[in-house]
């Protein structure tokens, strides 16, 4: 069993220090265990269950039955990925993107950009592994668009 910290449980799911603790004690994220005196920490596994929860409620798949996101990410019949499934709040999927707020949210529609995901209150986040999926396809698409050109168009010295 991996036993994740604070800062790697706010790095996973993308939700700040006090959101954590919120809304976990509001029985909408996993609760902390003791590790002795003041600290803590989550059961990985417990977080990655967590976050594939939240893709089947974007997805509306229902628990139980194996899903495969249009981004290649895999959820089980027991709520686990073949990955560590990271959740990137906007601010990372702009740095990642290197597109603006406005466009991530117009090209959802417009582009097939990955759906976020809903986290807890009105916290969205991306899968981290979507977006990298949505990244590569559009170098794939520009890299098929610009083939090389063959040696019999090359322009002829003068």
């Amino acid at each position: 069993m991996q036993i994740l910290r604070l800062r790697d449980v706010i790095q996973t799911t993308g939700l700040g220090r006090s959101s954590l603790y919120k809304f976990s004690r509001l029985g909408k994220f996993p609760s902390a265990i003791a590790l002795g005196g003041m600290s803590v920490g989550w059961n990985a596994t417990t977080i990655n269950k967590w976050i594939a929860q939240r893709i089947r409620d974007r997805d509306q798949i229902p628990s139980r039955s194996k899903h495969v996101t249009p981004w290649a990410v895999t959820i089980t019949e027991d709520d686990t990925s073949e990955m560590d499934l990271r959740v990137l709040r906007i601010r990372h999927v702009m740095a990642l993107t290197g597109l603006a707020r406005a466009t991530v949210y117009k090209y959802i529609d417009e582009r097939d950009f990955p759906r976020p995901v809903p986290l807890t209150g009105s916290a969205v986040g991306w899968i981290e592994a979507e977006v990298k999926q949505w990244l590569a396809q559009c170098l794939d698409s520009t890299t098929a668009d610009q083939a090389p050109e063959s040696p019999d168009t090359l322009p002829e010295a003068a």
